[in-house]
């Protein structure tokens, strides 16, 4: 539906004073992501016309309502980038992530190990952590003492050589193995020497071997790590300062004029080191200004967008690697949206 709608026939230029939409949806070729939306509300005006590559749609106030947003992976910081130089440090994402550090709340879970020890045979132990967050940050010395007496003795989380590490060993005896570490940059390492590490920082995992032993007389190897997995997680996080993210060849700012950047973001679920897992939940609202933003070929910027009751979020895993995010958004306003339908030259 459209309010004194003009064009030209000879070339694409239309002019609204105000649009309504129904049943609206966007998706790439490779289905990499699917959007689509019950309404789209655009009151104040719109412009469409040709861009330079594809076409370009314009609006002062925008509003769509039951938003549903799908985006599979594999999710992979190699694709589409040129192969890295080998002597070059690798990138860390963690890096990217500064607007994680006014991050606060809290993080439940239960880490569950499954270790095949010599002499003691098969053991599992079963630790809940509770983690708050603070400032973007959370104390680890704290969760290594809160460890419960049995697991406590198998289990070890310290900070060294720029790394945070979970570790298991043998009571008494025996070395420690690595079950999961986390790469620490340089401000991330001068935190930890307080004892504290960014949020951002777990980020940056690398899931160990978990140590292998030869087994009776034979050049066999024994596994000793049969199973890690992150079991009950609840996790209940707000961000509250203003905070931009650079991403998509473009930039979103989280939050300003005292507005948080997200409010009330719960998730529960579980996942391993194999097979498939998830993480299900819901967030109040996320305030944010965007600035070209592409997605596959579509690039967007927005002075304000505000996504109100994001429910239905859900990320699913295919071991620790993300596979696929969806959410659904029961109402989203913008403010001086420019969306452009083309890859940029």
């Amino acid at each position: 539906m459209f309010d004194q709608l003009e064009g030209r026939l000879d070339t694409l230029r239309w002019n609204a004073d105000s649009m309504s939409i129904g049943k609206a949806w966007l998706r790439d070729d490779g289905q990499r992501f699917d959007i689509a939306v019950d309404r789209v509300e655009m009151p104040r005006g719109i412009m469409l016309t040709r861009a330079e590559r594809g076409v370009e749609l314009v609006a002062p106030h925008v509003t769509l309502s039951e938003l549903k947003l799908k985006v599979l992976g594999p999710f992979s910081r190699a694709a589409d980038k040129p192969k890295p130089d080998p002597e070059a440090a690798p990138a860390l994402r963690q890096s990217k992530l500064r607007f994680l550090d006014s991050l606060t709340g809290r993080i439940y879970v239960t880490v569950k190990v499954q270790l095949d020890l010599p002499v003691l045979g098969v053991r599992t132990l079963d630790q809940q952590l509770r983690v708050p967050i603070q400032e973007g940050s959370l104390d680890f010395r704290a969760l290594d003492e809160g460890l419960d007496w049995l697991e406590g003795a198998f289990l070890d989380i310290d900070a060294k050589d720029d790394r945070l590490r979970v570790r298991w060993k043998v009571p008494i005896f025996g070395s420690s193995h690595d079950l999961i570490t986390w790469t620490l940059d340089a401000d991330a390492s001068t935190l930890a020497a307080f004892g504290r590490v960014p949020v951002r920082s777990l980020a940056d995992f690398r899931v160990g071997s978990g140590g292998k032993l030869k087994g009776n007389g034979d050049d066999r190897k024994r596994k000793i790590v049969q199973a890690f997995s992150l079991d009950a997680i609840d996790i209940a996080l707000s961000l509250l300062a203003p905070r931009s993210l650079e991403v998509g060849g473009g930039v979103i700012m989280f939050g300003g004029d005292d507005q948080p950047g997200m409010v009330d973001f719960k998730a529960t679920g579980a996942i391993n080191d194999k097979g498939p897992g998830a993480l299900k939940g819901a967030i109040g609202s996320i305030d944010t200004t965007i600035k070209d933003l592409r997605i596959g070929g579509v690039t967007l910027t927005a002075d304000r967008l505000h996504f109100d009751g994001l429910e239905q979020l859900e990320v699913t895993f295919d071991g620790f690697r993300v596979q696929q995010i969806s959410v659904v958004v029961h109402r989203v306003t913008a403010q001086n949206f420019h969306l452009q339908i083309g890859r940029r030259g």
